[in-house]
């Protein structure tokens, strides 16, 4: 079975989704195609490596992911394939191979004869799907890539402490208005321990417990939770969380640690 998997900006119901699907067919016809998500926001490789990092583990090893987002070749000069936990990933040098993973990846493939294709518009399909092709016929990439190496590199958005106050961010808000923040659960409970705590955002509303699912209390009341990727969400039961609370990629959020006295 040959599982490949679409990660891109597109919006949900492009026509870009159905031409990238028909060119993989074309080149892959027993194809398995799972999209991860085309809501990226426009050219934010940051975000489309966040959301595939937390998906692509469920997927068996040898599946093919697919990033399409950012890709013009004539800005990055580069399409890589890379080898991590037996997964095959294919993108633009675009920086987000440096997001995708907790370290910088050892097996990298530069795909050559790109020469005469650097005003290519839509390499994502019309030149990815021939490379996983040709992977999946001869189960390596010789004629066709070389040993590479990750040239844009971006730092992702740490979690930090200042003071006693914990600080992340709302990495992507979903189809349900959930705010997923970078701050993990382990992060989470390393920082708080045995104490009380509260989870600031916007307009200084704050959360003082964490829930142990979506639904707690009544609709519309504020809920942190911790998703099933170990991420504390903020949102809200039955209700838009994100857009009735202004949060958004980027908002800050912040746990502060207080006193028994501070409750």
């Amino acid at each position: 079975m040959n599982i490949i998997t679409l990660t891109s900006d597109y919006g949900a119901g492009s026509h870009y989704i159905g031409a990238l699907k028909g060119a993989i067919y074309s080149k892959v016809p027993n194809a398995v195609i799972v999209d991860i998500s085309h809501e990226t926001e426009q050219f934010n490789v940051m975000q489309a490596a966040f959301v595939l990092s937390g998906v692509y583990k469920n997927f068996p090893e040898g599946t093919w992911h697919v990033l399409a987002v950012d890709t013009s070749l004539f800005l990055h000069k580069q399409i890589l394939v890379v080898e991590f936990d037996s997964h095959f990933f294919i993108g633009a040098d675009n920086s987000v191979f440096s997001l995708l993973f907790k370290e910088l990846p050892k097996k990298v493939y530069k795909i050559t004869g790109l020469e005469n294709r650097v005003n290519e518009i839509f390499p994502e399909k019309n030149i990815f799907p021939e490379v996983i092709a040709h992977f999946i016929k001869r189960g390596d990439l010789k004629g066709i890539a070389e040993p590479g190496i990750i040239q844009r590199i971006l730092q992702s958005i740490d979690v930090f402490v200042e003071h006693n106050i914990l600080k992340g961010r709302v990495m992507m808000v979903d189809s349900y208005q959930n705010a997923i923040t970078n701050i993990t659960k382990k992060e989470f409970e390393s920082f708080v321990g045995n104490s009380p705590f509260k989870i600031l955002y916007w307009k200084r509303n704050f959360i003082d417990k964490i829930a142990p699912n979506y639904y707690l209390g009544k609709a519309g009341d504020e809920i942190a939770v911790f998703n099933e990727n170990s991420l504390l969400e903020i949102c809200m039961n039955r209700a838009k969380g994100a857009q009735l609370l202004g949060l958004k990629p980027g908002s800050m959020i912040m746990v502060e640690k207080l006193e028994e006295n501070d409750k």
